[in-house]
């Protein structure tokens, strides 16, 4: 049986046999035994009123042992937060920039590429007179060495991702970069969100031992909203300047007037918050356990996806007026098939119409496999692309 059909048995509640979510990479279904999650949280805080919250962070525990699995890190120091943008925030405020009167102006390297939560705070910054370099990611194949020659010791971060949101584009040197910011001292923070559980994505194989790693589970995790992380180097010490009191919870011992913080991951802490989130995600993620969804098997699964969309669009013969495959090679693609069209948006719209359901970036038409969809459900899709094409003929 394909293992596709047998999955989908567990997501009844989001009707993934009945329609085609090719949604995978912006919102991945939930399967059922995640809603048992939401209702334990219910629970747990009708019965135990404030005493919830030893639960809490052991729900929020098993979230961070799963982040530390899909990165090859099992010691990995890992902060939660509600989003990405959360976790930015605090990232940024613990540079030294931010805490001590610069000489020169502050310098972050970035590229053009970034996923708004990133490019939006970066573009604010910029109306503030910081200095945000902003390297193309076109041509591609010269973007590591263009972001390293960007950096020197006045850089005060550089921030970029391992997989591009729009193209799902693979940016196999970011190690490199990362590398090089280490050499200079300067912080470096990865957005891996598009790369974490959908590709084997072993820290050490990536050279990002040293990096500040970002992502969440929205995605390929099928975790849902508030499930959000930034791993923090080994031994990094931090004191970021917006800091929520759960990063005293080792220190609340100090004096009324002092601002001190835990070690690693608890620097960074947050504070209250709706856990329902995490026990959402640790029912999700036993769920992936029981099934035997490994980090490797997901990947394989997704490759041969992506594999058959590509091939399928490309025996189509559209033209690059109609829809085109990606400038990149197959074996540089993410988790998605980002195609180009001039009516990207135009396709989102007949192909929903269809009851497939897919985005856009621009002029990217976004389409995105997922553990429960089937080999029929891409190759319907397809056939519905090749009718909707001819619209635009």
């Amino acid at each position: 049986m394909d293992m596709t059909k047998d999955l989908q048995t567990h997501y009844q509640s989001f009707d993934v046999s009945e329609r085609i979510l090719l949604s995978g990479h912006s919102h991945q279904a939930w399967p059922d035994v995640a809603k048992q999650g939401v209702v334990d949280c219910f629970n747990d805080a009708a019965k135990h009123i404030d005493d919830k919250w030893e639960l809490a962070f052991e729900k929020a525990e098993k979230v961070r042992n799963f982040y530390r699995r899909a990165m090859c890190d099992p010691s990995g120091q890992m902060a939660l937060g509600e989003s990405t943008h959360e976790l930015i925030l605090r990232f940024l405020s613990d540079l030294n920039c931010f805490k001590v009167k610069k000489s020169t102006q502050i310098k972050i390297v970035t590229t053009d590429g970034e996923f708004h939560s990133m490019r939006r705070q970066l573009n604010r910054l910029k109306t503030l007179g910081i200095n945000i370099e902003v390297v193309p990611t076109l041509p591609f194949e010269t973007l590591s060495n263009r972001i390293i020659e960007k950096l020197d010791r006045s850089t005060d971060a550089v921030m970029l991702s391992a997989v591009f949101f729009a193209t799902s584009q693979i940016f196999k040197q970011v190690g490199e970069v990362a590398q090089a910011a280490k050499s200079l001292n300067i912080p470096c923070v990865v957005d891996a969100y598009h790369a974490i559980n959908v590709l084997e994505f072993d820290l050490a194989k990536w050279w990002l031992q040293g990096a500040f790693v970002i992502g969440g589970g929205y995605k390929y995790c099928q975790a849902g909203e508030g499930n959000c992380f930034m791993r923090i180097p080994p031994d990094y010490q931090g004191s970021p300047i917006i800091t929520g009191w759960f990063a005293e919870f080792e220190s609340l011992s100090q004096a009324p007037d002092q601002v001190s913080y835990g070690k690693g991951q608890a620097a960074f802490a947050g504070s209250t918050y709706d856990p329902t989130s995490h026990y959402r995600a640790a029912a999700v993620f036993e769920f992936f356990d029981q099934q035997d969804l490994s980090i490797g098997r997901l990947a394989d699964l997704n490759k041969q996806q992506v594999k058959r969309l590509w091939q399928g669009i490309e025996s189509l013969n559209l033209g690059s007026t109609v829809l085109s495959l990606p400038q990149h090679n197959i074996e540089d693609n993410a988790g998605f098939l980002s195609l180009i069209s001039p009516y990207a948006c135009d396709w989102v719209n007949l192909l929903k119409d269809r009851g497939i359901h897919c985005d856009s970036r621009g002029n990217k038409l976004r389409l995105g496999p997922a553990p429960y969809v089937s080999n029929e459900q891409i190759d319907n899709a397809l056939n519905e692309i090749e009718a909707v094409a001819k619209k635009f003929s």
